[in-house]
This record gives C-alpha cells, sequence and structure tokens, in this order.
C-alpha cells in the first residue's frame, strides 16, 4: 500500500493554498498506510530482535515516539486493518484521517462485531460528507448498533460542581453535566453570546464566561421567588459608611477592596461602586461587636424613578448593545459614591456585563439634552448611544 511517489509528493515545495490541501490529504494517507504497517508488523514480533518488550517500546526506541503517539499508531492501523474498506479508504484518500476517527469513536467493543459487517456502507455513506454531517452520521449508526448489541448498563454521570475560591475571590472548578444539562447549559450560553462589534477581541473561554455572568445576573433579577420583578438583593455586601460615602476618585475606587460578601469574599472597589448604584441599602449602627440599631431598607434608585428611566432608554444604552429592560440596572452617570444623584439626569440603564464594564475601566459618559449619551473610552474614543424609549405595545387581535 505504501507508494514511494507519497514522500516526494509530501516533502515538495508548498506555495499555495491548493499545495496545502493535496499535502494534507498526502500526510493522512501516508499515515494510514504507516499505522496499518506498523499493526502487521506489531503481529509478526519482528520487534522483539532488538531486545524490545513490544512494539510500542521499539517505536519509542526506534522511531523516536512517544508513548502516547506510539500507542495512538497501532491503535488506529490495527482499527484500519481490521475493517478492510475503511483502511483502503484511508490509504486512498478517499476519506480523511478525521473520517476514520469518527468512525473509530463509534464503534465500541459491544459494537465491532456488527461493524465488521457495516463497515462498508458507512464508508461510502460519509465518503463525500464533511466531518460535521460525517460525526452526525457515526453517532447514528452507534445508537442503531447499541440498541441491537446486549450493552451494559448505561452510567448516568452524577451532577456536580465543585469550586474553591482564591485570595482575591476568583472562583476556580470543575464540573460535570449529564447530557440534559448539557443541552439546556450550551443552549443558555448560545443565546446569551454577544457580539460587540468589530472591536470584539475576547475568546471563545471568555465569551462563554461573559454570557454565563449574564445568564446568572438576569436569573437573580427576575426570578419568582419573594419580592419585585427587580429583586433585589441578589448578594449581600458589608461596607462601612465612610468607605461608601466618602470622596474616592474612580482610580483609586478600583484598586481597593472596600466591601465584604456575606460568605467573607473581599470585592474590589469597582465591584463595590457598580453594585451599589442599583441596590437596597440597610443602616446599622455599631459599638464594638454589638449591634445598636438597624435601619429600614432604602433603595438606591425607587421602582417609579427606575420606570422612569426604563421609559426613556428602553434598554442597555451601552454603544449597539440589544438587551432589554429586564436586564439592566440603573447606573448613576456621576457615581453614587461621589455624590451623584439619584435622579432622571444622572441615570441611565446599563445591562448587568456593561455597567460592570463601565465601572471597572472607568468610561466617562455624558447624559445630553436631547436623551442621547456619549460616552469617551479609556483610550480616548468617543461613542454615542440613542436611546430606545418604551417598548411599542403590540396592538390587540381582533376576534
Amino acid at each position: 500500500m505504501y507508494d514511494s511517489g507519497m514522500e516526494s509528493a509530501a516533502l515538495g515545495e508548498i506555495v499555495s493554498v491548493d499545495d496545502l490541501i493535496d499535502a494534507v490529504a498526502l500526510i493522512d494517507r501516508l499515515r494510514a498506510a504507516v499505522a496499518m504497517a506498523a499493526a502487521r508488523l506489531a503481529e509478526a514480533g519482528s520487534w522483539a530482535a532488538d531486545g524490545h518488550v513490544s512494539m510500542i517500546s521499539w517505536l519509542q526506541h526506534r522511531c523516536r515516539m512517544s508513548h502516547a503517539d506510539a500507542a495512538r499508531l497501532l491503535h488506529d492501523g490495527r482499527f484500519l486493518e481490521r475493517y478492510e474498506a475503511v483502511g483502503a479508504a484511508a490509504v486512498s484518500g478517499r476519506v480523511s484521517a478525521s473520517h476514520v476517527g469518527a468512525m473509530r469513536n463509534a464503534v465500541t467493543t459491544p459494537t465491532a462485531n456488527l461493524f465488521d459487517e457495516h463497515h462498508g456502507a458507512v464508508v461510502d455513506a460519509i465518503a463525500e460528507l464533511d466531518l460535521i454531517d460525517t460525526a452526525l452520521v457515526c453517532r447514528q449508526w452507534r445508537q442503531q448498533a447499541e440498541a441491537v448489541v446486549d450493552m451494559p448498563e448505561p452510567k448516568v454521570p452524577e451532577r456536580s460542581w465543585k469550586s474553591s475560591t482564591l485570595d482575591d475571590g476568583t472562583i476556580v472548578g470543575r464540573f460535570v453535566f449529564d447530557p440534559a444539562t448539557a443541552e439546556q447549559l450550551e443552549h443558555a450560553i448560545a443565546t446569551a453570546h454577544m457580539w460587540e462589534g468589530a472591536d470584539d477581541q475576547r475568546s471563545s473561554g471568555r465569551r462563554n464566561a461573559d454570557a454565563v455572568f449574564d445568564i446568572v445576573t438576569f436569573f437573580n433579577a427576575n426570578h419568582l421567588g419573594e419580592g419585585t420583578p427587580r429583586h433585589r438583593p441578589h448578594v449581600e455586601l458589608t461596607i462601612d459608611a465612610h468607605s461608601l460615602l466618602g470622596p474616592t476618585d474612580a482610580a483609586d475606587a478600583a484598586n481597593v477592596a472596600n466591601a465584604i460578601t456575606g460568605t467573607y469574599r473581599p470585592l474590589p472597589g469597582w465591584v463595590t461602586d457598580t453594585l451599589s448604584c442599583d441596590c437596597v441599602i440597610h443602616r446599622v449602627l455599631r459599638s464594638g461587636s454589638a449591634v445598636l440599631g438597624y435601619g429600614r431598607a432604602t433603595r438606591t434608585v425607587t421602582r417609579d424613578l427606575f420606570r422612569a428611566v426604563a421609559n426613556r432608554d428602553g434598554g442597555c444604552r451601552f454603544p449597539d448593545c440589544t438587551r432589554k429592560i429586564a436586564w439592566c440596572d440603573a447606573h448613576h452617570i456621576r457615581w453614587w459614591r461621589n455624590h451623584g444623584e439619584t435622579s432622571l439626569d444622572n441615570l441611565m440603564l446599563l445591562c448587568s456585563r456593561h455597567h460592570h464594564h463601565v465601572h471597572q475601566h472607568g468610561w466617562q459618559i455624558v447624559l445630553q439634552a436631547d436623551a442621547s449619551i456619549s460616552f469617551t473610552t479609556a483610550d480616548g474614543r468617543h461613542l454615542v448611544s440613542r436611546p430606545r424609549g418604551q417598548p411599542r405595545i403590540r396592538p390587540p387581535i381582533a376576534a
């Protein structure tokens, strides 16, 4: 099966994308031929003449391969040798290495004998397909095959979420979700994804994390537990009055952890400022460790005032953001900590993520007389947001 022309073609000069396509296809073909040869030679036992205890050991020492690479080569070769139509298609280039991988992943120990009968038909079915459709065909074959053979009782993964908190309040952890939960989670994250324009340079991992942030803040503000649809508080913070009301500028606030959560986690100043924009405040008088008085709850933004801001803004006012009112907090344009008034002329709606963003990065914001809002970014760019107004009410449908 090895064609000496493969080597010269694969090692030739690659100067165009077409050359690259041809070279990758040749590499797949050559690797398939090498894997099958390795599997045959492993069975022949000629590697033992050098004193090695296994073919994997021989490949490690004579071919300068890692243990993992040697084991994978033999695993692939045995698969291709057993299923002749798959091996022939791989060496001829009819299917790619990724096509072979999709078939290999579909075959389990209980279904291996059934694939002896079906592998030729599967190759014919996927040879002209892209990898997405190939994976779908292979998954369907696996499901149908497992339905007609004696399979062990499937193990349902136990859902778990384990996390730990670092010194700076960051949470790291590991989660395990069953397929049903995974489907719901992936759909929710996809729904919450936002593209922030041509300047959006976030990695996919960062976008996923931002989406999770949006999901949990939306739930905290709109769940059906006790309270109004704008349920406050979501989290409980403790802060001394001097830190909360003192004249601290934005640069200082970004570097001072001046509040702690109910779980004794310190928060940086910009997070505290974000949460205090739109919250419920309880005044607690203390003498040492003794509580002398516990004042009534006071909202920084009343329900009626929030409705007025929402009626004007219609949703998040961050440039190009389309989040609706239900996702939003009221933000003090002149920060509440810096004695900004809690009034219609000093408030605007920002979704939770963009609310944190403007506090963290110190964006300058000006509300104009026509209700447009001017943003100046940390690097000096100027952006404008115009109000959407109250969402239109759909007219009643005639009977």
